[in-house]
């Protein structure tokens, strides 16, 4: 694996029993599993239960200080690097951060001060964005105050066509283009316009080139997301049984096991090569490879786990072992031995075509 990329956490909502600490989401209580995971290895390190209308930022430094501990006793000994959306847009974050020996990279929240900043970028300065279309990124004059030293702000601009901006009022997009350039827009005045995403950083942005590189990083901080989705939807954290928040925390920590050992199963299955992009969903990894039928099929002293077609998963992880002479078909299921092959072929007057059974020589098998 590469140098670890902590974490960090959504704080998504999942519906539960009533308890005296849960908020309403959609006429039912919710309760919000604040997760920090291991980034390259898909695994989380730190979790915490919070009520649905809790503010997960008073948090963040205890889940940066366990998972620090997590990766330390793995064996890790790279410079941990945390990033986090706009929600975590707080100096006692990164300062949480840097005290336990990472770097970071989390989002700003928009305010005048950075607007000022990013409309002060000469047009020379910025650079194309990597593996985003139209996407331009540079660094601003903005540091905000009280935050760690050396500390940066790297600014994303994306062109938007005018015509593709939102009527309503409340669109997202809207909140990301500066008033007046959507004030331009929204009347026709101009033909296409920029969104800003901002980015406080202590990483080195020194070149344009590390800048970008940074940039990328940064936001692919959105992997997290699909092990909340993954937990939730393959391992039952859509739904909490209990009012009490014990219960539902064992719950939380029942799920995300299941997310790591799908993960760990992967990793040592040599079916993600470390950086999350071959990873399978629990759903998929089950279907595909844990809930395959099977044969083990016992013949010239070789054991042969004969497989459904199209089933490949299972025989890509488990390429064979020399030691136990363990060879991997894809044959269908009663498939009827070659021509030459007498022992087990069906044959009038043969008596043994098909060996009796025995205690210490057990028939062919099926292995779900």
């Amino acid at each position: 694996m590469g140098p670890p990329s902590t974490w960090t956490a959504p704080t998504s909502r999942c519906t539960g029993q009533e308890g005296r600490d849960r908020l309403q989401l959609q006429g039912r209580p919710a309760g919000r599993p604040h997760v920090a995971t291991w980034a390259e290895a898909g695994v989380v390190t730190a979790a915490d239960l919070l009520a649905g209308d809790e503010d997960p930022r008073p948090g963040a430094g205890s889940l940066i200080e366990r998972s620090v501990a997590t990766l330390n006793a793995a064996g890790v000994t790279a410079r941990p690097k945390v990033r986090g959306d706009v929600g975590y847009f707080a100096k006692d974050i990164a300062q949480a951060a840097v005290e336990a020996g990472c770097d970071f990279s989390l989002g700003v929240t928009r305010n005048p001060a950075v607007w000022r900043a990013a409309a002060a970028i000469p047009d020379d300065a910025w650079r194309k964005a990597e593996r985003m279309k139209g996407a331009q990124v540079a660094v601003c004059d903005y540091a905000p105050a009280g935050w760690p030293p050396a500390t940066m702000t790297v600014v994303r601009r994306v062109k938007v066509h005018a015509t593709d901006i939102s009527a309503d009022p409340r669109a997202r997009r809207r909140r990301t283009i500066p008033k007046a350039q959507l004030t331009l827009a929204l009347d026709g005045l101009v033909g296409h316009v920029y969104a800003y995403s901002f980015i406080a950083t202590n990483l080195d942005v020194s070149t344009p080139a590390k800048t970008v590189a940074v940039e990328a990083w940064h936001r692919m901080r959105t992997d997290i997301e699909d092990r909340i989705r993954d937990a939730k939807h393959g391992a039952a954290l859509r739904h909490l049984p209990s009012g009490s928040r014990a219960a539902n925390t064992v719950w939380m920590w029942g799920a995300l096991l299941a997310v790591n050992l799908s993960a760990w199963l992967q990793e040592l299955a040599g079916l993600d090569d470390g950086d999350g992009r071959g990873r399978n969903h629990l759903g998929t990894l089950r279907h595909r490879l844990i809930t395959v039928p099977a044969r083990l099929v016992r013949h010239a002293r070789q054991v042969t786990l004969r497989l459904p077609p199209r089933q490949q998963l299972l025989a890509q992880s488990w390429p064979g072992s020399p030691a136990t002479h363990l060879d991997l078909t894809t044959r269908p299921i009663g498939h009827v031995p070659a021509h030459g092959d007498q022992r087990t072929r069906r044959h009038p007057g043969n008596r043994h075509a098909h060996p009796p059974k025995h205690p210490h020589h057990p028939s062919p098998i099926t292995d779900a």
